[in-house]
This record gives C-alpha cells, sequence and structure tokens, in this order.
C-alpha cells in the first residue's frame, strides 16, 4: 500500500524514514513510513503492517513529521567556483532559487553550453544588490 501526497515533496531526501499521524480514513498516531520522491509524484510507503479501511483512491489526510528538515541544494564546483571568484554568495540563493538555477544549469548539453549558462547565472545574480 502506497499513499500519494497531493502536493510532492522538493528540497527532502527521498528514502528518509519517518513518521505520518494518519487523521483520516483511521487515525493512527504514529505510522512509520518511508518518503519515497520521484520526478513528479510524492509517495508515502507505511513500514509496519497497517490495514485502512476504504477502497483504493480514496483521500486520507493527516501530518507528515519530517524532523530532519530540508536538505540545502548542492552547488556544483563549477558554478561554486565561478560564483567565489565573482563574489557572488550562493548560501542567500532562496531553495527554490536555488534550484532553479541548478536545474537550468543541469540541463546543458554540451560543456560550452554549461559555461555559458554558468557565465549568465554569475552575471545576472553579481548585479543585484
Amino acid at each position: 500500500m502506497l499513499l500519494v501526497v497531493d502536493t510532492p515533496l522538493t528540497g527532502h531526501d527521498t528514502f528518509l524514514s519517518t513518521t505520518l499521524r494518519l487523521d483520516q480514513p483511521v487515525h493512527l498516531p504514529e505510522l512509520p513510513v518511508r518518503i519515497l520522491t520521484f520526478d513528479d509524484v510524492t509517495v508515502l510507503a507505511p513500514l509496519l503492517p497497517v490495514a485502512l479501511q476504504g477502497q483504493a483512491g480514496e483521500e486520507w489526510s493527516g501530518t507528515l513529521l519530517i524532523p530532519h528538515g530540508a536538505r540545502p541544494p548542492a552547488i556544483p564546483e563549477d558554478l561554486a567556483q565561478a560564483a567565489a571568484e565573482a563574489g557572488v554568495d550562493t548560501g542567500r540563493w532562496s531553495p527554490a532559487e536555488a534550484r532553479h538555477l541548478l536545474t537550468f544549469l543541469a540541463e546543458a548539453g554540451s560543456a560550452s553550453v554549461r559555461a555559458e549558462r554558468i557565465a549568465m547565472i554569475i552575471t545576472t545574480l553579481g548585479s543585484r544588490p
């Protein structure tokens, strides 16, 4: 059995084990689950056998307790070096901004395109107050 989360989780380690306080369809104050985040969906896999009443596809509600917090995005070495040389503080990027920029960079098809994108990121962010 997998519980599909209505909004995919981002910024958290996938395969992380944590606790779900399930409110509906049954009340379970501490259900250990494993978070499985894929490209566009997050599911929770209970780590203990649990019999939930209802049918497949029925809605559920609860609170996911993630004690580990969000993981900081990993800045690739080439981008980190260019940022340091230009005096751009990558630590000031919001998690959403970092994910956007790192996705933009990761989609570069060749080394020359990657270098152009790094230069574009540094130029744009270096001109911010």
